[in-house]
């Protein structure tokens, strides 16, 4: 049932991104110590955003994961986009939540080339593991 629920939020998730993605898509890998995540979302140059990233471990035996990321850019520029917005994550096993505030900020260093971005995001979030109080 969790494999199911877990392949449910994927696929609103997806939905969502796909609807919202009329020109251009975003893609990334993201490195945070050990855990490693792969992310598709819609066109970051708008006003608003949003991100789909799936966790991609190195870790043996970790259980999947999905983070869905809705943001909103504060200032657009031509070299400098700064953003922010919501997170709410879940694992495999259904028990392990998280919500989070990521603030992110893009930069784009190649004048030729805007659709190169480098992005760089701290996220302050709250994690909850139903394991430990069941």
């Amino acid at each position: 049932m969790n494999k199911i629920r877990s392949f449910a939020i994927i696929l609103i998730f997806g939905l969502f991104i796909s609807i919202q993605a009329h020109t251009q898509v975003h893609v990334g890998v993201y490195h945070s110590g050990s855990i490693n995540q792969v992310g598709v979302g819609t066109d970051n140059e708008k006003l608003y955003f949003g991100e789909l990233r799936l966790l991609a471990t190195d870790i043996i035996d970790f259980p999947f994961g999905v983070e869905g990321m809705f943001h909103r850019n504060f200032r657009r520029g031509e070299w400098v986009n700064l953003h922010a917005g919501i997170m709410l994550g879940i694992l495999e096993n259904g028990s392990n939540a998280k919500v989070g505030l990521p603030l992110g900020l893009t930069f784009k260093p190649i004048a030729a080339h805007r659709n190169f971005s480098i992005l760089m995001e701290a996220t302050p979030f709250i994690y909850h593991d139903t394991g430990y109080f069941a």
